[in-house]
């Protein structure tokens, strides 16, 4: 559904007059609407790590401790890294962090040295230590805060500017926000509306792109393990 289509549709549900555009409209019912289908996608986007806001960014790295900004190295609005994925690629061998204060300053004044990396995020840099060779090949996954695309394919944004834009996110669920937080700002009773939501989104957190068994037990191995592989068949005996 584009945010056009999601807002007729709530227009309908809702018994009020249904739009034919949406951004740019004088319409003051309109325009609220629209304003708290943009509260209830950002809010939603920074509930979880959805798939659909996960992104893969690519760093060659500087001799220098500061490796730039991260906003330029995760360049789709970043949002925040997600943990233990950032992987020296050259080397291959992760980068260890993201380090707090505390450990940061401790690091530092000891001498550090080795192959091991660590990092840290301060004042919306990538800093690093020990410092690392250049040209090196970093990956590593982020979250972004942009949850609408356009209708290009290639433009993210955070806020609408276009009918045809669309969502990154469960639109199911950005319909059922939309209609509790229109309820509240009325004055409606949204209680029950919410507490549906909040089950709704708390289940499709627990499902989104698919989620690791987690082992109770020591084991934990992925993959195949050694052994001998038997496959299945009709096995003649001698």
């Amino acid at each position: 559904m584009t945010m056009l289509t999601t807002i007729q549709y709530f227009c309908r549900r809702t018994n009020i007059t249904v739009p034919s555009t949406v951004y740019g409209t004088t319409d003051p019912q309109i325009r609220q609407v629209m304003a708290l289908l943009e509260e209830e996608g950002n809010d939603l986007a920074g509930r979880g790590s959805w798939q659909g806001l996960t992104f893969e960014a690519s760093h060659t790295t500087i001799a220098a401790e500061d490796q730039g900004a991260i906003a330029t190295i995760a360049s789709n609005g970043f949002r925040y890294i997600k943990n233990q994925t950032i992987w020296d690629r050259t080397d291959r061998l992760p980068v260890l962090g993201p380090m707090d204060g505390q450990d940061w300053q401790a690091m530092k004044a000891v001498a550090s040295t080795g192959p091991r990396y660590r990092f840290r995020i301060r004042g919306g840099k990538l800093i690093v230590n020990p410092t690392p060779a250049a040209s090196h090949s970093w990956k590593f996954e982020y979250v972004t805060k942009n949850w609408i695309l356009g209708a290009d394919g290639t433009t993210y944004k955070q806020y609408f500017t276009l009918d045809t834009d669309t969502f990154l996110i469960p639109e199911e669920l950005v319909l059922m926000g939309l209609r509790w937080r229109w309820k509240k700002e009325k004055g409606f009773d949204y209680a029950e509306d919410m507490r549906t939501y909040e089950m709704q989104v708390k289940d499709a957190l627990g499902r989104d792109g698919g989620k690791p068994i987690l082992h109770m037990d020591s084991d934990t191995r992925n993959g195949p393990q050694p052994g001998i592989f038997v496959p299945d068949g009709s096995w003649s005996v001698p």
